[in-house]
């Protein structure tokens, strides 16, 4: 099992195995009276989409194999990417939905380890949240056996609320962003630049957990950023969408991505409750191209946006100033990294490097991450060593969803604005910083050898950027100076270098 999924954890991997012309096919009946899979396509088929007589008697023991298919298919869908895909090409929210009605007796879903786990499933699935915004429930145990089960088993698209914590957000923290600009400009005592004050305001803010005036201050400290540097590349140029569908790119996942984000930011009272997903799509629609026209080849089709949804709950669906900050924040070294597809197949680095399919996060961000990680903790380093798996893995996962599903969403908002204040290097302490903080947890799992599977599938709880900015900015001071070399670095082209 571990190897298997070891093979699909990342998206690209699994979009590369499963997209050949017969991985959207149903599977014919006739490889049930194979002695084997022929191909991983068809392993997951065989244990995961059990979904008629034949299916279920070529297994050898139908229950247990219907539960190590779940446990699979739950790793899977724990990224963002790999769920939208599956709803794309395979229905899958409507599968694990068929079966939870057929599992009824007497109008109730009969509890058992099955049931569970596609609960389980469907709620981490169908709505977006980190640990404050959404409750996981618990698989069976000897506790939860001996006792009624305590969570609602559904059937339905919509999710009881049993599942569901809206914590506030204060609609007053907004005004936080017009006195931090008044505090900036009154300040005249310092010889700092108005961008290392900004910067210091920044860190200030991000030292108090309930401040959540974050849009104001990433318009200023990009203004400055912008008057004090030259920026690598040019900006994106926005056209808006074509009324003609065929003519745009295919996005995957694109309306069932738009519903997850609709429904977390109308849940956490970020956008307002009439807000359909068309206004999202046509975000999505016109992000993707406008990054095209700085690609070498235009693609065909492309990954979800999740970064261009963040930022559209952010500046609360205001179309205006979202493409007023997208459109120079695109210009700015730190996009390469905090937007995950800003570069991806970009003309702005070197053609045989974009031509991979590898970003910068990967093999410069991740690559940096894991130096530190081994200086700084290398307990955990060696934890994810023996584990088989690099934290490289997880943590480009968690920056390409930008922590969606991972941190509650004033965490993302820290992380964010953290970011485009302080630039990539502060993208990579970060994230030594949420695995510091999840040491004691992954060295408890490396010994029981369930490592992948506890850092994969579960939100990250109690998570508070305040308590860790001080080992940040130390780390800052130790290594910063190497890593400002090299995520600086990442082989522009002649035409980026300009």
């Amino acid at each position: 099992m571990t190897s298997l999924i070891q093979v699909l954890i990342s998206y690209d991997s699994l979009h590369s195995i499963l997209t050949v012309p017969h991985s959207i096919v149903p599977l014919d009946p006739s490889i049930c009276r194979q002695p084997e899979p022929l191909n991983i396509h068809d392993i997951l088929q065989r244990i995961i989409f059990i979904d008629s007589p034949t299916k279920s008697q070529s297994l050898m023991n139908y229950d247990i194999m219907q539960i190590f298919g779940l446990r699979i298919l739950s790793v899977l869908l724990s990224c963002l990417d790999t769920l939208l895909y599956f709803v794309d090409t395979h229905d899958i929210i409507v599968y694990l939905l068929k079966c939870q009605e057929e599992c009824k007796v007497d109008e109730k879903i009969v509890i058992d380890d099955a049931s569970i786990e596609r609960n389980r499933i469907l709620v981490r699935s169908t709505v977006l949240g980190g640990y404050t915004e959404k409750v996981i429930p618990p698989r069976l145990t000897k506790e939860t056996m001996s006792n009624d089960y305590p969570y609602t088993l559904f059937h339905e698209m919509k999710l009881p609320n049993c599942y569901l914590t809206c914590p506030s957000n204060s609609p007053e923290a907004k005004d936080d962003v017009k006195l931090s600009a008044m505090n900036l400009h009154t300040d005249s005592s310092s010889s700092d630049s108005w961008l290392d004050k900004t910067r210091s305001f920044v860190l200030a803010a991000c030292r108090k957990p309930s401040f959540s005036g974050h849009v104001g201050l990433m318009e200023v400290v990009l203004k400055y950023q912008l008057q004090e540097s030259s920026p690598p590349f040019p900006a994106i140029k926005v056209e808006e969408s074509a009324d003609t569908p065929s003519e745009e790119i295919k996005i995957s996942g694109l309306k069932y991505g738009c519903q997850l984000i609709v429904e977390y930011g109308v849940r956490l009272n970020l956008i307002p409750p009439t807000t359909d997903t068309q206004a999202v799509e046509k975000l999505c629609r016109d992000a993707a191209r406008a990054l095209a026209t700085q690609q070498y080849t235009p693609p065909e089709s492309v990954k979800f946006d999740w970064f261009v949804c963040v930022v559209y709950l952010l500046f609360g669906g205001q179309s205006a100033r979202i493409w007023s900050f997208l459109v120079p924040f695109s210009s700015t070294l730190t996009s390469g990294y905090l937007w995950s597809l800003r570069l991806l197949n970009s003309s702005h680095v070197k053609q045989d490097i974009a031509s991979s399919g590898l970003t910068v996060i990967h093999y410069n961000a991740c690559h940096s991450m894991e130096r530190v990680l081994q200086k700084a903790l290398p307990k955990v380093a060696c934890a994810f060593r023996t584990s088989g798996m690099s934290p490289s893995h997880v943590v480009k996962r968690w920056i390409n969803s930008c922590f969606l599903n991972i941190l509650p969403w004033n965490e993302i908002c820290n992380y964010v604005l953290l970011v485009v204040s302080e630039g990539p290097v502060y993208l990579v302490l970060y994230c030594v910083a949420l695995l510091k903080h999840l040491e004691t947890r992954l060295l408890q799992h490396s010994t029981q050898h369930t490592l992948l599977y506890a850092v994969l599938e579960e939100p990250v709880q109690g998570f508070v950027l305040s308590n860790y900015l001080d080992y940040v900015t130390t780390l800052d001071k130790e290594v910063g100076a190497m890593l400002r070399r090299d995520l600086g670095d990442f082989n522009l082209s002649c035409e980026g270098e300009r």
